[in-house]
């Protein structure tokens, strides 16, 4: 490697490690980190601060403020795919787009520098500019949230829950922004100051957000991956249940092309048939996966959801029942 791409390189890593500390960093952190001599750390913070400008923590630490910086990214082919694949599937599943979600697609769509992927995302930016567009005011909920994501204050929320006429208000501290994997919306998963416990509030939901005068200190070891790991989507909790299915022989390849959860067992059946299993925190957001298989997946357990599934099928069936009698007797002229 030559001398230019090494200066680069550890400019680019001075630059992602001055962007993600939250104390700031030192010269001789710095060299230690990239292994260079401390006046080298000490140019490249003087060049990365002529040309951003740093935040003076105090006590010679510096950091990057990810507001202001504006990074340069350059991708390969494969790596173009992969943020197009994610960019497309947050767009088709986006139904109330704010306007810096448009300006973002824009953006990124020149960086992977290749025609048909530019093209695609390009289309994609108009459709949601012209049919999904979010209002004024969620947009103005949106640049809230964000700003006491960014900044750690706490936010007033007007939040209506699903068949809720009247918002509740909470004072949140936000910590995080989840997109739905197996549905559509975005999340946020906050403190409510409040409830006094850690909660996930649908982003549509939030009706209004106003800034307060308080500022919050984000939890150093609190692992969101360990927490959504037995999610099914966005809800958590602290223990699981077990959820087992039989898939029929029908759709058994189907079910084994995708890993579900990482929880997931599979155990096939001598018939071909699939004894598939998951340790989830709640059932609710597995309730319409499963009724998506129709008659193909049977229930096994815990009974109180096969309860739920076998009550929702009667209902189903009385549904039809009723309006296939209303057919009958029109014919019949009764």
């Amino acid at each position: 490697m030559g001398h230019a791409e090494n200066k680069r390189d550890r400019l680019e890593q001075t630059t992602h490690m001055l962007l993600t500390t939250q104390e700031g960093l030192r010269a001789g952190e710095i060299a230690r980190y990239v292994n260079c001599h401390r006046s080298t750390a000490q140019r490249y913070l003087d060049d990365i601060d002529r040309a951003y400008g740093l935040i003076d923590m105090g006590d010679g630490r510096y950091r990057l403020d990810p507001s202001t910086y504006l990074s340069e990214v350059r991708l390969s082919l494969s790596e173009a795919l992969s943020v197009y694949l994610a960019l497309r599937r947050f767009a088709r599943q986006t139904t109330h787009a704010p306007n810096f979600v448009i300006s973002a697609l824009q953006k990124v769509a020149p960086a992977l520098r290749h025609p048909s992927l530019t093209d695609q995302l390009k289309q994609a930016s108009l459709e949601l500019q012209y049919d999904r567009l979010a209002s004024e005011a969620h947009t103005a909920v949106w640049e809230t949230m964000l700003r006491g994501w960014r900044e750690n204050i706490v936010i007033r929320i007007d939040y209506r829950k699903f068949k809720n006429s009247e918002p509740r208000i909470h004072e949140v501290e936000p910590y995080l922004f989840e997109p739905a994997t197996l549905s559509h919306g975005t999340y946020l998963i906050a403190w409510s100051r409040t409830r006094n416990e850690l909660r996930t509030f649908k982003m549509w939901r939030i009706k209004r957000a106003t800034l307060t005068t308080e500022k919050f200190e984000k939890p150093d070891n609190f692992d969101f991956d360990d927490l959504l790991r037995t999610a099914w989507g966005i809800w958590y909790g602290q223990g699981t249940v077990k959820v087992e299915l039989l898939f029929s022989a029908t759709i058994a390849s189907r079910v084994k092309e995708t890993r579900w959860h990482p929880s997931q067992e599979i155990i096939e059946q001598e018939d071909g048939s699939l004894l598939w299993s998951v340790e989830v925190a709640a059932t609710l957001e597995l309730l319409s996966w499963v009724r998506g298989w129709g008659s193909e997946v049977e229930v096994i357990g815990p009974p109180e959801f096969r309860r739920q599934i076998i009550e929702d099928a009667r209902k189903t069936m009385q549904l039809y029942e009723e309006e296939e009698f209303k057919e009958v007797t029109q014919e019949d002229g009764l």
